[in-house]
C-alpha cells in the first residue's frame, strides 16, 4: 500500500519562528532566547514570564551544571 503526501510549496512559512514560548496567563510570547527571565533554584531551572511572573517552564539542571555550580 503506497502513501501519497501532498506538499504545497505555494503559502509562505509562518512568520513566528518555532522555538516560541507562551505564557498561559497573560500570551506573552516570544523565542526562547529572547525576554525570558532564567532563574535556578534548587536543582531547577526556571523560565519566567517578564510580563506577569508566571513560570512557564520548569526543568531539572543536569548533573554537570550542579557540580559546576558549586
Amino acid at each position: 500500500m503506497s502513501t501519497y503526501t501532498y506538499r504545497d510549496d505555494s503559502h509562505p512559512p509562518p512568520e513566528r519562528q518555532k522555538m516560541v514560548l507562551f505564557c498561559p496567563e497573560c500570551s506573552h510570547e516570544g523565542p526562547l532566547s529572547d525576554d525570558w527571565d532564567v532563574t535556578t533554584t534548587g536543582s531547577d531551572r526556571l523560565l519566567v514570564c517578564p510580563d506577569c511572573g508566571t513560570t512557564v517552564d520548569r526543568r531539572s539542571r543536569s548533573r554537570s551544571d550542579l557540580l559546576e555550580a558549586t
